[in-house]
């Protein structure tokens, strides 16, 4: 369905009922990666984010991350009760955002995510990358830009996989995905580094092959003590879909304790 927030014509997918529970797509999916998750007793609320799916693309200053966070904290207004917010990688990184900006989230689960980058020399380097990459979209078109994401050392996917994936980053527009890319991408957001203490409970999930995210989610459990890890074995950047099963079994216990 679409849902008006803040004057953006946001594309919902609800299923469920019970504690509500958010989830956070990552860069080039979109709101039915709801369709994609364990079916559990609870409220599942997912957004296309701004620049995804049939979710409205507005000019790039209304895509950056502030205001991308205040769109989900209207959203929560949908149950008065304490949230869940779970997000994969852009998705984590928003989410991650909005837990730490709003007490109405209990628990935040990232998958493959980060605070950010400390210095702004990476935040630099980051952005220069990212509008590299925006430029190639816009030129070269969706389908040459999906094949260049499907070749990205990160993944630990098979070719079942990826043709599964394919169609969604497809569908998605060249010059949104450019516009998400420049706006609310990895260099263009504030660290989080130096207000982890202001998370709730946290759960990471990293996939065994996930070096770099493996990485950064030890230095935050290190940094902060309500942050628990969980590895995903046989995966990368994707666990819950290079390792769906698991996953699966995973997130049921986090959510609902093992229940």
């Amino acid at each position: 369905m679409i849902r008006h927030i803040r004057g953006v014509a946001y594309e919902v997918f609800e299923r469920g009922q019970g504690r509500p529970v958010l989830l956070l797509h990552g860069f080039t999916g979109r709101a039915d990666w709801l369709t994609r998750f364990p079916d559990l007793p609870v409220h599942l609320v997912a957004p296309s984010l701004l620049g995804h799916g049939r979710t409205a693309c507005p000019e790039r200053g209304r895509l950056h991350m502030s205001q991308q966070v205040r769109d989900l904290s209207a959203l929560l207004d949908l149950d008065d009760r304490p949230w869940t917010v779970i997000g994969y990688s852009l998705g984590g990184r928003i989410g991650m955002t909005l837990a730490v900006c709003d007490r109405r989230v209990e628990h935040f689960i990232g998958i493959s995510t980060t605070p950010g980058l400390e210095s702004a020399t990476e935040r630099r380097e980051r952005r220069a990358q990212d509008a590299e990459l925006a430029t190639f979209l816009e030129q070269r078109g969706i389908e040459a830009f999906v094949d260049r994401w499907e070749q990205l050392p990160l993944w630990h996917q098979t070719a079942e996989m990826r043709a599964s994936l394919r169609p969604e980053r497809l569908a998605q527009h060249p010059s949104a995905l450019a516009n998400s890319l420049c706006a609310i991408g990895t260099g263009s957001m504030p660290s989080l580094w130096p207000v982890l203490d202001r998370l709730p409970r946290t759960d990471l999930i990293v996939g065994e092959h996930d070096l770099k995210f493996k990485a950064i989610a030890k230095r935050m459990r290190d940094e902060h003590p309500l942050v628990q890890i969980h590895e995903i074995s046989a995966a990368g950047h994707a666990p819950h879909i290079e390792n769906a099963q698991q996953f699966g079994t995973m997130i049921k216990k986090l959510i609902l304790g093992g229940n």
